[in-house]
């Protein structure tokens, strides 16, 4: 097969500039079987192609975006937004339909690229993360009064323009319940894909206090709430009972309300280069989400490394059953669990209990829905429409 894959951004796992979209073709990359010829279309910025995913592939085209200025006068929300209208540009949609004319399956990723599906010519998938209509979903539900108007606006722009999305296009995001959610909204199929893991072997800690970590981007809205609760509402309740207990706050960018949690016993670790390490040196993986959508990496990749979680219902939406992950959504309950894990003796040479779904399953997956997409336009299914 030779795949034309687009992305929005350089597909990479830079502890600083990457985020969780750039982590699915990045994986996706690296795992898929060495049968599919991959050309890599992606825009310029601050993170090279890295040197495993460029061997990968046997073509990479690089393209410049607009200048902000001129995108911003451009720009509205979601599938519209500032991001769309960098990376729309002349010599971007002539690249993506003549290169899509010579390869049996084109792969577009992230929302900000989504435009450009209305310009491949053959077989097309594409890939949202999570849909911009339920994540401005819920931004409304959680808006207060006076702002609700406008972001309910926002939220039905996105999904006017998810609407026009060629017909033939086969839909992919990462929850399962936004896909059915989407699916519903758009009146087509839309399939669930999760992110994988890979497991770890845990070396132990060398701590000499009980360590209970929390792992996300750190400037992401819902995460920066959840740091902020562990903190502020759990951490003392913990250490009512424990009090040399340590709590670790790790992920890329953290804002300066997450950097202000910082304390005598509370760590702020930014742009760590490998969560694997921060999972190795705690006892408990904590995350008393509140609010987010799509299926949680931090939680799926804690378990893969064999550290028990205390997760609540919102945190371990979409996971598996697993013997190392408990699910707790009255607060006392809660605490009762983070406790009782760190009064265990620390576990070290340990992997994950139970397996875990792993990149390469991801790779097949995805793999499935290209085959069927070039099999569907075989059979001669409509090609759709080429609205914009």
């Amino acid at each position: 097969m030779r795949l034309l894959y687009a992305t929005e951004s350089v597909p990479n796992r830079d502890p600083v500039l990457g985020d969780g979209s750039s982590m699915i073709p990045y994986e996706l990359i690296r795992h898929l079987p060495a049968d599919v010829t991959v050309t890599l279309l992606t825009y310029g910025g601050p993170v090279p192609v890295p040197d495993d995913v460029r061997g990968r592939c046997e073509a990479v085209v690089i393209l410049p975006t607009r200048p902000r200025r001129s995108a911003l006068l451009r720009s509205a929300f979601g599938l519209n937004g500032l991001g769309k209208h960098e990376r729309s540009t002349p010599r971007a949609t002539g690249a993506v339909s003549e290169l899509s004319a010579s390869h049996d399956a084109t792969l577009i990723h992230g929302p900000h690229a989504l435009f450009l599906s209305h310009y491949v010519r053959g077989p097309l998938v594409l890939q949202t993360v999570d849909p911009w209509s339920i994540r401005a979903g819920m931004d409304t539900a959680i808006a207060g009064g006076l702002q609700r108007p406008a972001y309910l606006a926002r939220e039905l722009q996105s999904l006017r323009a998810e609407r026009r999305l060629p017909l033939r296009a086969r839909l992919l995001t990462v929850g399962a319940q936004d896909a059915v959610a989407w699916s519903a909204r758009l009146g087509r199929p839309v399939r669930s894909i999760p992110n994988g893991a890979e497991p770890a072997v845990r070396t132990g800690s060398t701590r000499t206090a009980p360590v209970a970590c929390f792992v996300g981007s750190l400037n992401y809205g819902p995460n920066i709430d959840s740091a902020s609760v562990l903190v502020n509402k759990v951490a003392p309740r913990v250490w009512q009972r424990i009090p040399e207990a340590r709590f670790v706050l790790a992920g890329r960018r953290p804002t300066p309300a997450v950097l202000a949690l910082a304390g005598p016993r509370v760590n702020v670790l930014a742009n760590v280069p490998s969560v694997v390490d921060v999972f190795d040196g705690a006892d408990v993986a904590v995350f008393p989400d509140e609010h987010g959508v799509g299926i949680r990496n931090s939680v799926r990749e804690a378990l893969a490394a064999g550290v028990p979680v205390v997760a609540t219902p919102v945190a371990a939406r979409e996971q598996d059953a697993h013997p190392l992950l408990s699910i707790e959504a009255d607060p006392e309950l809660f605490v009762d669990r983070v406790v009782e894990i760190l009064s265990r003796p620390p576990r070290a040479g340990m992997v994950s209990e139970a397996p875990v779904r792993t990149w390469q399953t991801v790779a097949n997956e995805y793999l499935e829905e290209l085959r069927a997409a070039i099999s569907s336009a075989g059979a001669g299914q409509p090609l759709g429409n080429r609205n914009a």
